[in-house]
């Protein structure tokens, strides 16, 4: 008995304990947007014990009734909570929310707090106050170290080239892989009211995950999915107005008359040399313009007649319940130019169900179509039609009544207004559909299971059909017209259908481990992408109807062609991140890729693209405790890496291939011919890259957060033709020699705070990259005219002579240098660099480059009652752009009679000896040889976009039967400051005049939500 005694106590007390322990769960959420917050720590006050919420912010923990919590997370005031119940539902108090925030990275979400590798994220609320037609163009200004450049301004046609931290090869390609939810695709494929967020990955810690196409950066796009709090809809309708940035101001008819006999004086030496009689010069000062006899055409106003408009409609809708959620989008874009029968359209439908069908199995999906029409006049490039219309002298007759057009004063009678209005319509209409279907299965709490397959299918189908119009002469003693002939001659139709289909699967499992002071989480996973394209193209001309444009009615040129291509990619990947504390942060990954454009036999396919980094928030260390008021988080990281670019110019680069069209005569007949015109490296393997970062964030006085980087980025084993003899009669191969590097920082700051009832934010971007050619082994540069690439200097370098100004007289050019050109008072003057006497090709050098140096950018958020107004600014310090051909020369065309521009009166003359320009002639001549005479300033900054918008009151809201609705007006590109030229923008870089010039905006919009 007395054995059995303590034995009896013992269980009683353990009874009693464990009658008095329970099991708790919970869920943590954000205080003020009730979203879950991750990765939170709960202990048991005065213990080591504790757990932390998953990625819903839930958490179970056995402890003793009554006992108390303690919620802790990075960006949250800690919360105590008593365990006094099963069931809790815990609000932390956001005291800066940034850092609390899940940021989407390669294959999965982390805190920012715990990011080592540099990231910019950019939320759905950011890219909605800029209405444009393509989604690309919203990245502009908005993330350091990533540089936008829009080209052109033509509808379906202005997405902008980007560039994440310097140019990233030579010949291959240097745009971002861009994923949207995970599948590789384009950015304009998706409308911004359904994006989430966007997640710019920019050095190789975040981005070599994704290997051999990951050298350029890496735009992760996550569109939205449902909610569980029923049914919302909304509606996003805004009509905007546009119209050209710049255009160049042209001379009168009467100015151009005048100027074409300066020309031709200065051209003959003969003081009375003329291209237009005086008599007709008085005629036209003394006669108003009748369309018969006087002309003074403003080609450009005629030209630009379209409407210009852009209207975008949208309808999202958000459904759910906690087993099955939707979000469904659908918009429409319909887009005019500023020239007839130039447009661009395009719909969408996207839609996200998800379906939960326990704790631990759930699946995602996304079905997205889209189709987009853009319209070109058939007869000519809507580039070429505006350069025409810019270089035109006035004095060429236009058009005459309807269907009745001018010859422009041409010999051809090519006249940009026929071109325009009835030249026939040039048609790409792109049908693009993509399915993916994702699976998730959580066994245990800690591990997920994905696997996801997804098919892409897009077929592009383009059609052009150049009709003749008619072109007419005056018949001045009849006062009619004459018709001439129909140009250009011939009508002709070609048509081209290209289907290629991209398929993608993927299986990955993501393990977590959780304690009081750890965090570790592995991911490992394979990928493989196959892709398949085919193209059919045909061509007739000659057709009798030309309102029956179809192959089989045409008459002669027959000619049709075809072809195929496959490739293959395959991966497999894998990270491991560790935290300790919060405080000390590691993270490793790594990629084993393949790619089909190398060569398996000589084991070229496969590649391993590793990175490391780490980090240190050295803010929680208690040293640091006492300055916790002025800076409540500071974190240093570092990171260094290797990743690949398989995007090289062709998908077969180590294998040759017969081209056709070599026939060769035999047998007395001429016999179709295959030939190999290339030479063949079947080692050609992929360009790498290696990149080191350094990188601070700081949150300073709980409303400022400022984040820096310094990089290095090494690129190596460049593709690039090293030249070889004539004799062996083959271009050169394609050979993995050369090296560059780009060094740059970036430098983001943010300001939010609150004086009484008015909120701001303003955000200040600042970065910098300086792009250098190390290594041309065997090649002493690479020409590419007026572009040159060389070692020490930036790719693609403008190269040509020094100009020092111009020949003032017959003694300055006795006493300067002999040039490789006869010179006369008022040309250009070059720089003998060698000092040898005499300016030839020896004197050429490097004089500039257009890629930006120091790219800035600010947006302010003011908010007031109703009302709320952004203000983005974007610009760049220094730049440098190259200015010729139509446009930048007086009287130069190439391809058609050319007038000149007003600002060309500013010409040297004995008596403006420091002009603009130099003497008239009636063709450029020497001065127009490559020199830095031609290169300009483009430096800008442009007031990219300004939003002000008004929340109907409540009140009203309730009479209306909505939730919400807010009417905004906004312009885009409202006005620019630059030293530019007048009449062309600095965006626009080598400008020749043949350009589509970017657009001015004025839109009013509204948002609804019900």
């Amino acid at each position: 008995m007395k054995r059995i005694l303590p034995l009896i106590l013992l269980t009683i007390g353990w009874a009693t304990a464990m009658a008095q322990s329970i099991t708790i769960k919970g869920k943590i959420n954000d205080g003020e947007t009730n979203e879950a917050v991750v990765g939170a720590n709960v202990a048991v006050k005065g213990t080591t014990k504790g757990t932390s919420t998953d990625a819903s912010g839930n958490f179970s923990l056995v402890v003793d009734k009554g006992v108390t919590l303690i919620v802790s997370s990075i960006g949250y005031d800690n919360a105590e909570v008593v365990a006094g119940t099963e069931e809790l539902t815990i609000r932390l108090r956001p005291n800066d929310r940034t850092l609390s925030e899940v940021v989407v990275v390669g294959y999965g979400v982390q805190k920012k707090a715990n990011l080592t590798g540099a990231v910019t994220q950019l939320k759905s609320a950011d890219l909605l106050k800029r209405q444009v037609g393509t989604t690309s163009n919203l990245l502009q200004g908005l993330a350091p170290g990533v540089s936008v450049f829009q080209g052109s301004g033509k509808p379906g046609a202005d997405s902008p080239a980007i560039r994440i931290r310097g140019i990233g090869s030579i010949f291959s390609s240097q745009a971002p892989l861009i994923l949207i939810d995970g599948i590789v695709s384009s950015l304009d494929n998706v409308d911004a009211n359904a994006i989430e967020s966007i997640t710019v990955l920019k050095d190789a810690a975040s981005t070599a995950i994704y290997g051999s196409r990951a050298a350029n950066g890496v735009v992760l796009v996550r569109t939205k999915r449902g909610g569980t709090g029923g049914i919302k809809v909304g509606y996003n309708v805004f009509v905007t107005k546009q119209e050209a940035t710049n255009i160049p101001e042209k001379v009168s008819a009467v100015e151009h008359m005048e100027l074409s006999n300066v020309a031709q004086r200065n051209q003959t030496g003969n003081p009375n040399a003329f291209v237009f009689s005086q008599a007709l010069i008085d005629k036209y000062k003394n006669t108003a313009p009748d369309n018969l006899e006087v002309f003074d055409n403003d080609w450009v106003k005629l030209l630009f007649t379209n409407s210009g408009l852009m209207q975008n409609h949208n309808i999202t809708v958000e459904a759910g319940s906690e087993k099955a959620s939707l979000f469904a989008s659908v918009s429409y874009l319909n887009q005019q130019g500023l020239i007839p029968n130039n447009s661009f359209n395009r719909f969408d439908l996207r839609l996200n169900p998800d379906i939960r069908f326990n704790d631990k199995f759930r699946v995602t999906s996304v079905l997205f179509y889209n189709q987009s029409t853009r319209t070109e006049p058939a007869g000519g490039t809507p580039e070429f039609i505006i350069r025409q219309a810019i270089g035109l002298p006035a004095t060429g007759p236009a058009k005459f009544g309807d269907g009745m057009y001018g010859d422009a004063g041409q010999s051809n009678r090519r006249n940009p207004l026929g071109q325009a209005e009835s030249s026939g319509l040039f048609q790409v209409t792109r049908p693009n559909m993509m399915g993916k279907v994702t699976f998730l299965y959580t066994p245990i709490k800690s591990l997920e299971i994905e696997a996801s397959a997804a098919r892409e299918q897009w077929h592009p189908y383009a059609k052009r059909f150049q009709k003749n119009y008619n072109v007419y002469a005056p018949n001045i003693a009849n006062r009619s017209y004459d018709l001439v002939a129909p140009y250009p001659g011939t009508n002709a139709l070609s048509e081209r259908d290209t289907t290629s289909y991209r398929t993608t699967l993927l299986a990955q499992a993501t393990y977590t481990y959780r304690d009081t002071k750890n965090e570790i989480k592995f991911l490992v996973g394979a990928q493989t992408e196959e892709g398949t394209n085919r193209t059919l193209s045909a061509s007739r001309s000659d057709f009798i109807n030309e309102e029956l444009p179809y192959l089989s009615l045409g008459g002669a040129n027959r000619d049709n062609s075809g072809g195929a291509n496959e490739y293959a990619l395959a991966g497999f990947y894998g990270r491991v991140n560790y935290a300790f504390q919060d405080k000390y942060l590691l993270e490793v990954n790594g990629r084993y890729d393949g790619s089909s454009r190398f060569s398996q036999a000589l084991n070229r396919q496969w590649g391993f693209f590793p990175s490391a980094s780490a980090g240190w928030v050295f803010s929680n260390e208690k040293f640091f405790s006492g300055l916790s008021s002025v800076i409540s988080f500071a974190k240093i990281r570092a990171s260094y890496g290797t990743l690949g670019n398989q995007g090289v110019p062709e998908l077969y680069p180590f294998a040759g291939t017969y081209n056709s069209g070599n026939d060769y005569y035999f047998n007395n007949a001429i016999n179709q011919g295959l030939a190999l015109t290339d030479a063949v490296n079947a080692g050609t393997t992929w360009e790498k890259s290696t990149q080191f970062d350094l990188g601070v964030d700081f949150q300073l006085l709980k409303g400022l957060t400022i984040t820096a980087d310094y990089y290095v980025r090494k690129i190596s084993d460049i593709l690039m033709r090293r030249p070889i003899p004539g004799y062996v009669g083959l271009n050169p191969a394609l050979l993995n020699l050369g090296k560059m590097e780009n060094r740059g920082w970036e430098v983001s700051a943010t300001y939010r705070n609150r004086i009484g009832g008015l909120r701001y934010d303003v955000t200040g971007v600042l970065s910098d990259v300086r792009n250098k050619v190390t290594e041309l082994p065997g090649v002493p540069y690479i020409d590419e005219g007026l572009l040159r690439s060389a070692e020490g200097y930036a790719l693609r370098s403008y190269f040509g002579y020094q100009a020092i100004g111009y020949f003032q007289s017959r003694e300055d050019i006795a006493s300067s240098p002999t040039h490789f050109f006869n010179p006369a008072p008022g040309d250009i003057k070059y720089a003998d660099l060698n000092g040898d006497g005499k300016v030839n090709n020896d004197d050429r050098t490097f004089i500039g480059n257009n890629f930006p140096r120091y790219e800035y950018s600010i947006n302010a958020n003011l908010a007031y009652g109703l009302f709320d107004l952004n203000l983005f600014g974007q610009g760049v310090a220094r730049k440098e752009n190259y200015i010729s051909g139509t446009g930048a020369w007086p009287f130069f065309a190439g391809d058609f009679i050319p007038s000149l521009l007003s600002f060309h009166k500013d010409y040297w003359t004995p008596e403006n000896p420091n002009a603009a320009f130099p003497r008239l002639l009636p063709a450029i001549g020497v001065n127009g040889t490559n020199s830095s005479f031609w290169v300009k300033n483009s430096a800008y900054f442009r007031l990219k976009n300004v939003n002000l918008g008004v929340r109907v009151p409540d009140n009203l809201i309730r009479k209306l039967g909505v939730g919400s609705a807010r009417f905004y007006v906004s312009a885009q590109n409202l006005f620019t400051l630059t030293p530019f030229w007048k009449g062309f923008d600095p965006e626009i870089n080598n400008n020749t005049a043949e350009f589509y010039p970017l657009m001015k905006t004025y839109t009013v919009g509204l948002n609804l939500k019900f």
